[in-house]
């Protein structure tokens, strides 16, 4: 397995502010869980079923290489803790992934649209990130790396309850869609808790910049669904879709 470290500190194609309503909109992102069918999740597997996880998607994406596009494997024990602090400020890992040391990885391809997070809180965390309002190029990309992947790796799946996952929230689709806002004038005309409410009273989240657990800091926000099971990828993408441009809306 390969690290590049000069790879951690190249700015990322998100922080371009170039995508459809970048002046409000920062980033659109599209995470989707997944497992390895009989082996226990990350919590309660072994250090030899952790080390055969990360193999196996080391190896596939070695096999997927001329598909996957240009890569790194970037094992988190082999990271300084201020190389993964700036993949944790890039959102290419979670701060989570960045203290699970052992057995631990990522997987990123060349521009970091795409990051592969390996043993974390589920065995996959498969991401596309890329600038302003583009959810739906977001799943279209993550998508394209799930279904690579699931051809070399037996994912847990159950025909009633869909994709499994550590966390009941996330089984079903697995998916969890977000957006990260740029809102100073509703913070200046005070505002922002009445728009929050209403935001979580249509089955949104609303969470800090690193997401569930955080805290809301100055200006950004973090907007996401909150339930994968009982709607598709595409419902879940709309109703996200449709309260962002609302709020965008009103901004102007």
């Amino acid at each position: 397995m390969v690290n590049d470290h000069k790879k951690v500190a190249k700015p990322s194609t998100w922080m371009t502010g170039s995508g459809p309503d970048g002046e409000i909109v920062l980033s659109s992102r599209i995470r989707l869980a997944r497992n390895i069918r009989e082996v226990p999740f990350p919590y309660l597997a072994s250090d030899s079923q952790t080390a055969m996880v990360m193999e196996q998607v080391y190896t596939a994406s070695q096999t997927l290489a001329d598909q996957f596009g240009e890569t790194v494997f970037l094992r988190m024990q082999e990271l300084p803790l201020t190389e993964r602090q700036v993949l944790v400020e890039k959102h290419l890992i979670s701060p989570l992934l960045s203290k699970e040391l052992h057995n631990s990885a990522v997987l990123l391809r060349d521009d970091d649209v795409i990051s592969i997070m390996v043993n974390e809180e589920d065995h996959l965390r498969i991401q596309c990130l890329l600038p302003g309002l583009q959810l739906e190029q977001a799943l279209t990309d993550a998508t394209r790396y799930d279904d690579l992947l699931e051809k070399e790796l037996d994912y847990a799946y159950d025909e009633q309850w869909g994709y499994l996952t550590v966390c009941p929230t996330n089984v079903g689709t697995g998916l969890r869609a977000s957006v990260m806002l740029h809102l100073p004038a509703l913070v200046l005309t005070k505002q922002m808790n009445r728009v929050l409410s209403a935001i979580a009273q249509v089955g949104l989240a609303v969470r800090g910049v690193y997401g569930e657990g955080s805290d809301i800091i100055g200006n950004l926000v973090q907007i996401s669904n909150q339930i994968t099971l009982g709607q598709s990828s595409e419902e879940i993408i709309k109703n996200l879709f449709g309260v962002t441009k609302q709020i965008v809306g009103f901004m102007h």
